[in-house]
């Protein structure tokens, strides 16, 4: 007689990527308690609620007695909840993604639990430490960003917990995220294009590493199957370094859109990047990207699946050739764009 599947916590369940992690679990019959704020949208969960495999827990990554409430009668945790954006304060990104993690990983540790799964970011490594270089699992993190500097050290918690006390870990590293539900990023784009604008940054020469949503989840499946991803980092690109006029131009074709191309050099965005911080500074907010940002940025870096292939049998499968088109879709047909 086999015993029943144990039940998995999934933080930011209601997000982009944190949906996704949940079907991947109700598709395996796994019993999941999604945990959301009070003003989360519910649409996506809201299948699995009414159908019954999926339980749902308010909390918030602020809220200590709701993350310890989360944890209980869980075997595994899978941490996706994050802030992320231009208009956030230091002080939030080191509330929630720092000592939000801080908590739920003694939560976890209290309760027995038996593994923890940190969903983490590229963006621990920094825009142009290797500009249009190599970046694998043993290149030196540096964040460019207040995002990723939150993200290192909520990873570096993750791995003191595991060394400490024993919790077996797991992060996962994606970079750039894509695919239907994805509100922003690609979302931008496709909404430039669709108004036939179609910028060049340093005229079309970056490139960039995108990933569909379901590799990074199929990568997750994957280090959910063995011990061997147990106290390791796991990178999760998508299957190539894709030049950016590459992915506007599928866009269009997506769209059936003729946009006009428009070469922007980088020396005019440290300009504008540089007169809006000066204003940031003097309303008295925090500056999320420096003046030279998008020097790295356009550079990009090609990060590579070795470790996962190795490990785990994992690599990326869908090409931007067949996830942009899909997410286009998904953009139009809910009147996104």
């Amino acid at each position: 007689m086999t015993s029943p599947p144990q039940t998995v916590l999934v933080t930011g369940a209601t997000g982009f990527l944190g949906s996704y992690i949940v079907d991947s679990y109700v598709q395996r019959q796994i019993p999941v308690k999604a945990m959301a704020r009070k003003t989360s949208d519910l649409a996506c969960l809201q299948p699995h609620l009414d159908a019954g495999k999926v339980t749902l827990t308010e909390g918030s990554m602020t809220d200590r007695a709701s993350l310890y409430r989360a944890v209980e009668g869980v075997a595994r945790i899978i941490h996706a909840a994050a802030v992320i954006g231009p208009d956030i304060p230091h002080k939030v990104y080191e509330q929630v993604n720092v000592e939000g993690t801080r908590v739920l990983l003694a939560a976890a540790v209290a309760a027995g639990v038996e593994r923890f799964t940190l969903i983490s970011s590229v963006s621990t490594y920094g825009h142009g430490v290797i500009p249009g270089g190599v970046v694998t699992e043993e290149t030196p993190q540096s964040p460019s960003t207040p995002y990723g500097q939150s993200k290192l050290a909520q990873q570096e918690l993750v791995f003191e917990t595991y060394h400490q006390y024993g919790l077996p870990v797991i992060s996962i590293e994606p970079p750039f995220i894509y695919g239907p539900r994805a509100r922003v990023g690609v979302g931008q784009a496709v909404s430039l294009v669709k108004r036939r604008i179609a910028p060049l940054l340093d005229y079309g020469r970056g490139r960039i590493n995108l990933v569909y949503v379901t590799d990074v989840v199929s990568l997750l499946e994957a280090a959910d199957a063995t011990e061997a991803a147990l106290g390791e980092r796991f990178l999760a690109p998508g299957p190539r370094f894709v030049p950016h006029q590459e992915i506007l131009q599928t866009i269009a074709a997506s769209l059936g859109a003729r946009p006009f191309y428009l070469p922007v050099p980088l020396w005019l965005t440290y300009i504008g990047l540089t007169v809006n911080n000066t204003f940031l500074r003097l309303r008295g907010k925090d500056v999320f990207l420096a003046a030279n940002y998008l020097y790295g940025f356009t550079k990009g870096a090609d990060y590579r699946p070795d470790k996962a292939r190795r490990v785990l049998g994992w690599q990326p499968k869908v090409d931007i050739a067949e996830g942009l088109p899909k997410t286009v879709a998904w953009f139009v047909a809910n009147g996104l764009v």
